[in-house]
């Protein structure tokens, strides 16, 4: 339900036709005068404005960066997580070898946890003792009851065969917490990998299957008996697939709005044994839950009185190794193994993430706060943080009057929207309380052991929530996480420190750099209050109908309008983008750019205008700015799995496809009607 910002593919669109007009004349200058903030060097003077506006604000970089070897992508925001993952790495090196302040237990346990899982060494000697002894429990599976009680220990253990349980609040009611159960157990990353029949689905499909047979045989399975469980795994996979919500429909509240009792979970899959599987998984005394998609657990219903315990043993056997694998927490044969089948078929990477930043992103995930917590002490200064609060409300300030005079939203619509603007909830750098890890036991040498004792932990803190009173402190990101979100249900944005660092917000740059940048994030942010999905929450986070129906006909005109615009882009080759998939994501950077551009020019009200610098003036420093933050490179294999499964559009068109609509840029680039960043057609709507 959250709407994190992330990149996606950029590919290739030129429009064809009359001989393009000559660019705006650009200065040359010394690198000491360009703006702070601004990299001159990623840009293309030679490239029209007018005619791809990504192209100048990124074609220098497109030209010159290389996706590393390690990666299916580069870009912007990989630039600076590459940072913050170094910064972490020195600070958990210290801590590693003793080193730090001995005063805070949490750390400690940070510092035991990546240097278990810096030990290869040691994780080789263990070999596969670990994972047999799991294997060795799942031979107790033969009926559903000890089906059930498998799932809920795996579930606990970090390992997440058939659904998943986790902690969230009621569609309708957003101050219950009650126990979401989401479609999942599946390997591939989507649905549509099982249930599409066209040559790469189909190749995928095949290299899938001998994967499978490949670890298995790896972990000492003979040959035959790992054949026939990898088609047993395929085909139990593939049935649960075709049971699930398309991408599309994941995005459709109504579709998830299904609460149930336990008496209404035996109804929907009266085979699986609930009471069994609660009790294992820690939640026997939970009673209220929220199915996101019933017809997936009515198909794992069915499932259970077709599949033989051999499937589901062999299933579940698959579940263990691959999360195993996942972690590199088994021998280096599994891990080569693995990483070569995502390689060729989804990230295209050339090489292995190297071990370090895996460990880093593994105790991040872990121990995130505690770690994150010594990030924002070392790295994150309180100028940053009072500039990204003085921007979150000139933002705020911006859509306030612009509810005040839309002239399609009538008075008691308009009422209701501008009481949820009023009571979003702005959380910025770092928690206002730090989450308590002395429950998290840690081992030193014992990484996979670490990795089940980190996902009971946060197992047990998902399940404690249920039925309480909601935690509105809480965060769903680290501190040091390069990304931000808005919450639907908690009617909040949250920016964490490591986004506010350059490129995003540049100390001692213009205001129109740091309102281009990090100002275009925090709009994108604060328009999904007011998206497609959005707009479906009050301000209360509930999912009502606040809407008249005169205003709800006219918002879906344009969100047509926007849908249809991006529909036409070409994603990678012959693929084009989906529309449906991505309509929230463009309706925010739609809104998100022209809400940072009036927080700008209202910041400047009664304060001299800020200087032509190399060039540009401060509103072609704003869009530059905007720009640069989505330069980008995807490998042709990651750029058709994020078609497929990302709800945001390719950087080319999170530039030019809101920008084309904008008059403002139009004006700030003296583009002319008909040219390719001026359209006739223009999308509007807020």
């Amino acid at each position: 339900m959250n709407r994190p910002v992330l990149l996606a593919f950029a590919s290739t669109l030129l429009s064809a036709g009359a001989a393009a007009p000559p660019a705006p004349e650009l200065a040359a200058p010394a690198a000491a005068s360009a703006s702070p903030g601004i990299d001159r060097g990623a840009m293309d003077p030679k490239a029209n404005p007018c005619q791809d506006f990504y192209a100048y604000a990124c074609g220098g970089w497109l030209a010159h960066a290389e996706i590393p070897a390690d990666k299916g992508e580069w870009g912007r925001f990989n630039e600076l997580e590459e940072a913050n993952l170094t910064r972490l790495r020195g600070i958990l090196e210290e801590l590693a070898s003793g080193k730090g302040d001995a005063a805070e237990p949490h750390l400690r346990k940070a510092g035991d946890y990546y240097a278990a899982c810096m030990d290869v060494p040691g994780v080789e000697a263990r070999g596969l003792a670990s994972l047999k002894a799991e294997w060795a429990k799942l031979d107790r599976v033969k009926d559903p009851a000890s089906l059930a009680a498998a799932v809920g220990r795996l579930q606990v253990e970090g390992v997440e065969p058939l659904f998943d349980l986790h902690a969230n609040q009621d569609l309708r009611d957003a101050s219950q917490v009650v126990g979401w159960l989401s479609q999942g157990g599946l390997s591939l990353p989507d649905r549509d990998y099982y249930t599409k029949d066209d040559p790469k689905s189909v190749a995928i499909q095949k290299a899938f299957v001998a994967h499978l047979e490949r670890m298995l045989s790896l972990a000492g399975v003979e040959p035959a008996t790992a054949a026939k469980d990898a088609r047993a795994v395929y085909a139990l996979e593939k049935a649960m697939a075709g049971s699930h919500w398309t991408q599309v429909e994941l995005r459709d509240p109504a579709k998830l709005d299904n609460r149930l009792d336990l008496a209404g979970l035996e109804k929907v899959a009266p085979r699986f044994p609930w009471k069994a599987y609660l009790e294992a998984v820690g939640a026997a005394g939970v009673r209220a839950f929220l199915a996101t998609t019933p017809k997936a657990l009515a198909r794992i219903d069915e499932l259970l009185a077709s599949t033989s315990p051999d499937a589901w043993r062999a299933y579940l056997r698959w579940k263990v190794l691959e999360s195993a694998a996942g972690a590199r927490a088994v021998p280096k044969a599994f891990v080569d193994e693995s990483f070569a089948f995502s390689s060729q078929n989804f990230t295209g990477a050339k090489e292995m993430k190297p071990r370090w930043k895996l460990c880093v992103e593994a105790t991040d995930a872990a121990l995130g706060e505690a770690l994150g917590e010594a990030f924002v002490r070392k790295y994150f200064g309180g100028e940053a943080r009072d500039k990204a609060v003085s921007i979150v409300a000139g933002l705020q300030a911006a859509q306030g009057a612009n509810l005040a005079g839309l002239p399609w939203v009538d008075p008691a619509t308009r009422a209701r929207a501008i009481a949820k603007l009023k009571s979003i909830d702005n959380k910025i750098g770092y928690p206002s309380r730090w989450r308590d890890y002395t429950a998290l036991k840690v081992q030193k040498g014992a990484y996979l052991e670490n990795t089940m004792a980190a996902s009971a932990f946060e197992m047990r803190r998902q399940v404690a929530k249920i039925g309480k009173p909601l935690d509105r402190a809480e965060w769903e990101m680290t501190p040091p996480t390069v990304n931000a979100y808005y919450n639907l249900q908690m009617n909040e944005m949250v920016f964490p420190a490591g986004i506010l660092q350059p490129p995003f917000y540049t100390r001692g740059a213009p205001d129109a750099v740091n309102y281009g940048a990090v100002g275009y994030v925090m709009g994108h942010e604060l328009t999904h209050g007011f998206d497609d999905e959005g707009r479906k929450f009050d301000a209360s986070g509930n999912l009502a109908d606040w809407w008249t129906a005169p205003v709800a006909a006219e918002f879906d005109k344009r969100a047509a309008c926007v849908e249809k615009q991006f529909s036409s882009y070409v994603a990678v080759d012959e693929v084009k983008q989906n529309g449906q998939l991505t309509l929230g994501e463009n309706i925010a950077d739609l809104g998100g750019i022209k809400l940072a551009l009036a927080a700008y020019r209202a910041s400047r009200e009664g304060k001299p205008a800020e200087p032509t610098i190399a060039g540009l003036t401060p509103e072609q420093q704003f869009f530059v700015a905007a720009g640069q933050v989505w330069c980008g490179k995807y490998r042709p294999e990651l750029a058709r799995l994020r078609t497929q499964t990302d709800p945001h559009s390719p950087p080319r068109w999170r530039v030019n496809g809101p920008l084309s609509n904008l008059p403002d840029f139009a004006a700030a680039f003296a583009c002319k009607a008909g040219d390719p960043m001026v359209r006739g057609e223009r999308c509007e709507v807020w």
